[in-house]
């Protein structure tokens, strides 16, 4: 990694170490510089402004999952299709401080700018996996696209996924209930969207692994109540 490559990678460190930490609000361009130890020409020679350095935070997530799709290997066409709509989604132990850091920001000018960059990084990284994927399920009779164009439309339904998921969260902790029933319906109703659509073998689509999920989003909700 070239010298500029790392001094960049150092402040995306950085800076989504104390976004999280202290949320994306509370964090200046000042305190990302203090912990850096750098100028603040150094910063905007990278960077912009803030909001795009968390947009970049962003994009480089949804490449090091698509990564780690890519390297792992699969028995069948459709457990490789849950693979890719497994790292796709944000409801995995490893993103709880990230995707804490993304509620946060709901409902917040912010949200619409990384709501954007996000579903740009989806598009350009795992729409064209997701097509090859549901073409071959569709060739090897697992699933059935009714009409062309058809993919696109579950790939943009599936975007969509995180936004009704967050909404959930967002409304239990409003409300002051368990995430628990709530979340598990809104993953059950999206699955059987997507086997309906794709005219797959009920229970065969699995989109969040639920015993995992279900903790962090209640986790996630018991910190969302405490701010």
């Amino acid at each position: 990694m070239r010298k500029g490559e790392v001094r960049r990678q150092s402040i995306l460190d950085v800076s989504e170490h104390l976004f999280c930490r202290k949320g994306y609000s509370e964090t200046t361009v000042d305190d990302i510089l203090r912990e850096l130890q750098c100028s603040k020409g150094s910063f905007y020679h990278y960077f912009e402004s803030k909001i795009s350095v968390l947009s970049a935070i962003c994009e480089a997530k949804v490449q090091k999952n698509f990564d780690l799709y890519k390297q792992k290997r699969f028995g069948s066409t459709r457990e490789k299709f849950n693979a890719l709509l497994y790292h796709a989604q944000w409801f995995r132990p490893e993103e709880e401080e990230f995707l804490f850091l993304m509620l946060r920001l709901r409902g917040r000018e912010e949200c619409a700018v990384i709501d954007g960059a996000l579903r740009a990084a989806m598009r350009s990284t795992f729409k064209d996996e997701f097509t090859e994927v549901m073409m071959i399920l569709s060739e090897t009779g697992a699933a059935h696209l009714a009409r062309m164009g058809l993919e696109n439309l579950v790939f943009e339904t599936f975007t969509a996924f995180y936004d009704e998921i967050c909404e959930v969260i967002l409304r239990c902790v409003r409300e002051g209930v368990s995430v628990a029933d709530p979340f598990t319906e809104a993953v059950s109703a999206a699955r059987f969207l997507f086997e309906r659509t794709l005219d797959m073998d009920y229970g065969s689509v699995e989109i969040v692994h639920l015993p995992e999920a279900i903790p962090m989003a209640e986790r996630i909700a018991q910190q969302l109540r405490s701010k």
